[in-house]
């Protein structure tokens, strides 16, 4: 009676798990259901019938049967094809001599996570142990033995079609685990998705690693309420014999990067050496241009100009801004307390970072704002081809940099089971379009694939450049029509976003959550209404409107000067109004949704911001502010305001290199948040510095130098026609076009962060 018993379970369990552990889907997916009332005493029964047939070994741990015996019983019972079979033979090896605690077969075993861990903390990336698969003493002189490592992205769907309630309390300890598994916070991160890391045989396909993920998942935790995992291996396993070899753009990058190092070097012993050159010969003012010591003497010049302030406020916010990067990218990768992230997004903190994106309106405003104010001093309208020449030169070279850097050398910067995945996302994209970049166009052509998110600031900072000025000249030449067209351009550019939030029925503004953090390119937001110029025009507008007030009161008797009082009034209304649009913005996520309410705040919010920013400078300029004037003008802040471009462009490369290079979930905690902080901003001051004085200065020296000798040569030989008709007595220096055209003020122009 008893082996009849036997055998009935045997043949249930057969059944089972040929029908239900493991199967298909259309798109390839691997599909796993378990339903396992008694999947524990089958799992007993099989392994009692096993030892008497005497074909499997039973490995016991302190007589506690491990469950070897029942994953070799399932494995052998899937429908493996031709092309699997020698995945199948390496795996049933390696777990025969698992359990004979053979060492290169425990080694490999151990490197695997063996069922996931914190996933109900919000714990997403399961990776085991990447190196101990990767690193195997024996791989060079036992081949046979190698593995590679593999990622599986599991979707997790219960399959018992609970009635559909609002769930009051996620985590209440009486209900089913699957309601927590189904709840999203506030912060949308989902807890029914993970990544898991497996090592297996070298010789394994991806479908077969999805089998063997699917039998590994069925006998966790996770496969006791009978939930439908659907498995995908979708990149490229990672194998130690396959290093990513140097190509082209690598030994480019060294060697472009390197002449110029060795160029700046060069020009700055021979300036050293030469007391006496001549800024009026060419060969001279190609060994200035290049000349390390005054291109760093340049960062150290301040414009005098009464905005002092303006160098605490760029630098700060970009410290801001780093922060919110870090705290976005890092809580967007491996992290072990995901769910208590999730709570700390409805605090005071959390949710000025869900809202940090308008931060970035303040560089708009200043941009403007300087464009304004320095366009007042010039005598005339500059020479327009020149100016947007000089200004595409000094946005352009330091981005190139960044580009041909992440291109060519970050793939091999770093190392891990996340490092492919991280690269593919940032290199590709670059690889391909690096020529929309450099163009200004990508943030309006494929920007589904645009290079270095964080780049959309810049050709929208370029087509504000080119159209206010436009407008500027046009304003010159018909005052009256000039006026009309500006205020009909500013309500335009007000409402822009309002109305493509409506008509597409958009979120209020595009929030920092998970789903945005994991895939930044993905949104259909980003795209609309994110990173377009004419969606974001509404700052910069204001800024330079705010400029030309700013010039008018300066030079105004009546109006130079703001008292004490109302300065500080002023100052105290800006700070308490910004703080309000900060922290009303994440509130759309709680609330629900009204299209037309979504619009009106997706219109206002940015302009009431960059309002804010603008009076809180003319405040702090014109008026006197205790403490925070003095903060703002300290000297320091003056280079490091300089570098804070540079700082934008590299710190999320660096942010995501420190994330992805990552073996295990880590604890997330402000006190780290902060050290990574202040490492990524000293890193990337220390790169934008590099990259500044090894190629951006050197260039737009170069720049300037060749039009001050095109147009001095130019000007010569107008003087010998002039001279020639009247006689030489023509006097006049011959200072050339480009300076009587751009006085000094207007040629350091800095669009640049």
């Amino acid at each position: 009676m008893r082996h009849i018993t036997v055998a009935i379970v045997i043949s249930v369990h057969i059944v089972l798990a040929s029908g239900n552990v493991t199967s298909f889907t259309k798109n390839g997916d691997v599909t796993t259901s378990i339903p396992l009332d008694n999947h524990a005493q089958n799992v007993s029964d099989i392994k009692s019938g096993e030892k008497k047939k005497g074909s499997v070994k039973t490995f016991n741990l302190n007589d506690s049967p491990v469950y070897l015996d029942d994953v070799l019983f399932v494995l052998k019972n899937q429908n493996w094809t031709e092309e699997e079979q020698p995945c199948l033979h390496r795996t049933l090896l390696m777990l025969h001599n698992l359990q004979n605690f053979t060492l290169w077969a425990v080694w490999n075993w151990d490197a695997i996570s063996s069922e996931p861990q914190g996933l109900l903390f919000g714990s997403r990336f399961h990776l085991g142990n990447f190196d101990e698969c990767m690193s195997a003493p024996w791989y060079k002189t036992q081949p046979e033995l190698r593995t590679q490592y593999c990622l599986a992205d599991i979707v997790l769907e219960r399959t018992d079609k609970p009635v559909k309630k609002r769930i009051s309390d996620p985590y209440d300890p009486y209900q089913s685990a699957l309601n927590l598994l189904e709840h999203r916070s506030v912060f949308r991160r989902p807890l029914n998705k993970l990544t898991w890391g497996v090592c297996v045989p070298a010789v394994c396909q991806p479908k077969s690693v999805e089998r063997l993920m699917g039998i590994l998942l069925a006998h966790s935790h996770l496969g006791t309420a009978g939930l439908r995992a659907h498995i995908s291996v979708t990149e490229p396993c990672q194998k130690v014999d396959e290093p990513l070899p140097f190509d082209a753009l690598f030994y480019a990058f060294i060697g472009v990067m390197g002449s110029l190092t060795i160029l700046a070097l060069a020009c700055t012993f021979i300036k050293y050496k030469k007391k006496d050159l001549n800024y009026n010969r060419i060969q001279d003012s190609i060994i200035i241009a290049f000349d390390i010591k005054t291109n760093a003497k340049n960062l150290l010049k301040t414009s005098g100009n009464g905005l002092e302030v303006l160098y605490g406020i760029k630098f700060l916010t970009m410290c801001v801004i780093v922060s919110a990067h870090q705290y976005g990218i890092f809580n967007g990768g491996p992290v072990s307390n995901g769910s208590k992230l999730d709570e700390d997004a409805l605090t005071i903190l959390g949710m000025m970072f869900l809202h940090e994106d308008v931060v970035v309106d303040s560089f708009f405003l200043l941009s403007g704002f300087l464009m304004a104010t320095l366009l007042i001093k010039a005598k005339k309208l500059p020479n327009l081809f020149l100016f947007f020449l000089k200004r595409y030169v000094r946005l352009v070279v330091a981005y190139a940099v960044v580009i041909f850097y992440i291109c060519a050398i970050f793939p091999y910067t770093g190392s891990g089971p996340l490092w492919h995945r991280a690269i593919a996302a940032d290199t590709e994209p670059c690889r391909k379009n690096w020529w929309l970049s450099l163009l200004m166009l990508s943030n309006y052509i494929d920007s589904e694939n645009i290079c270095l998110v964080v780049s959309w600031y810049i050709p929208c900072d370029f087509h504000f450049c080119i159209f206010t000025m436009a407008l500027y000249c046009f304003y010159k030449k018909f005052p009256l029509a000039g006026k009309i067209l500006a205020t009909v351009v500013s309500i335009a550019a007000i409402l822009a976003p309002g109305i493509i939030n409506y008509i597409y029925e958009l979120p209020a503004i595009q929030l920092f959550t998970y789903d945005f953090i994991t895939n930044p390119r993905g949104p259909l937001q980003f795209h609309m209404t994110y990173i377009k110029s004419h969606t974001r025009y509404a700052a910069y507008i204001i800024g330079f409107l705010s400029g030309h007030l700013y010039s008018y009161c300066a030079a105004s008797d009546n109006f130079n000067k703001i008292s004490k009082k109302w300065s500080i009034l002023g100052a105290c209304l800006s700070i308490f109004t910004m703080a309000v649009v900060m922290f009303t913005g994440p509130m759309f996520l709680w609330r629900s949704y009204d299209v037309l309410e979504s619009a009106i705040y997706a219109a206002l919010n940015r302009p009431v911001w960059a309002s804010c920013v603008a009076l809180l400078v003319i405040c702090l300029s014109l008026g006197h502010v205790p403490l925070i004037k003095g903060f703002l003008t300290w000297y320091p802040w003056v280079p490091l305001s300089r570098l804070s471009y540079g700082l934008y462009l590299i710190h999320t490369v660096f942010i995501a290199r420190n994330v992805y290079v990552t073996r295990n979930p880590q604890h997330h905690d402000y006190i780290n948040i902060m050290t990574y902080c202040l490492g990524i901003i000293c890193e990337g001051c220390l790169a934008a510095l590099l990259i500044w004085l090894i190629a951006e200065a050197p260039i737009n020296n170069l720049l300037n130098v060749i039009f001050k000798f095109s147009n001095n040569e130019k000007k010569e030989t107008d003087a010998e026609g002039q001279s020639s008709t009247n006689g030489g007595n023509d006097k006049r220096p011959n200072s050339g076009h480009l300076h009587e055209n751009i006085p000094t003020s207007v040629q350091i122009i800095s669009s640049k962060i």
